[in-house]
């Protein structure tokens, strides 16, 4: 359902220039765009958060809250997550540092047991794997539970109990391990967020989404996530242009992934 803002035209360009303000280019917010919808907002909103422009998230809710005041129902406790401090816990800072701050007791070692349970109550869960016994090397411990919430693909979890061990002054190769594989996983996915983003935005070409695959992946060449995306984008444009007849037919993969190594021996060089 499309709701409508009266007279928004003048007000949707000032989004707009708040984007531009911030640096980035909107790719759903448009300045002919007479029927403008919380839709187009959200998923706006969406890309830049995933970018990482949490700021400019900040702005663009309050922007919206003072033309229209709150938003619809359906999209009330979506665009809730847009203000900063939700912000700040979805980017893994979570707003239990700063009550921890207000208990300097449990930063003792010997009481990491109840900072550990204190962080996982805050998702409704309990340690799975932490042994409490006194004598138990607490830093190996608490890499061991990290792994375990890494396996569970819980990444926001285990990047705060990364955080939050250096608070503690527990070092362990196993803490360090899971914190740099759970922040991978995550950047990863918010990469994703916004490469889908591109490819469905009407103001960005074809070419425009390759582009932004490709220096994706030359940031992050071990993520094979790109590569995949690339050969989609490069065998659907092959099969749209209708190029290599019947050698598509019999070597298709072969001939796609050599037009994908001259793309990004290319776009290296």
């Amino acid at each position: 359902m499309v709701v409508e803002f009266r007279g928004f035209n003048s007000s949707q360009n000032n989004l707009i220039l708040l984007c531009k303000e911030h640096g980035w280019d909107p790719l759903f917010l448009e300045n002919n765009d007479d029927n403008f919808n919380w839709d187009v907002l959200s998923r706006e909103l969406e890309a830049c958060s995933a970018a990482g422009e949490l700021k400019l998230c900040e702005e663009l809710s309050k922007c919206v809250k003072r033309i229209k005041g709150k938003p619809p129902v359906n999209y009330s406790m979506q665009f809730e997550q847009y203000s900063m401090p939700r912000l700040v816990k979805k980017r893994s800072s979570y707003l239990w540092f700063n009550s921890l701050m207000l208990w300097r007791h449990l930063f003792v070692r010997r009481r990491a047991g109840h900072v550990l349970r204190l962080i996982l109550s805050k998702q409704d869960l309990e340690p799975m794997v932490f042994c409490f016994e006194q004598k138990a090397d607490f830093a190996e411990q608490w890499g061991l539970e990290m792994n375990y919430w890494n396996s569970q693909q819980k990444h926001d979890l285990v990047i705060a109990l990364g955080n939050s061990a250096s608070r503690l002054g527990l070092s362990h190769p196993g803490i360090a391990q899971c914190l740099e594989e759970s922040t991978l996983s995550v950047e990863r996915a918010n990469k994703l967020i916004v490469l889908k983003a591109i490819k469905q935005s009407t103001l960005r070409s074809r070419s425009d989404y390759e582009k932004s695959i490709m220096k994706a992946w030359s940031f992050d060449p071990d993520c094979d996530t790109y590569l995949d995306l690339l050969r989609k984008v490069v065998a659907f444009r092959l099969r749209h242009e209708k190029q290599n007849g019947t050698l598509m037919a019999d070597f298709g993969r072969e001939i796609v992934e050599f037009e994908v190594a001259k793309k990004l021996v290319r776009f290296l060089a």
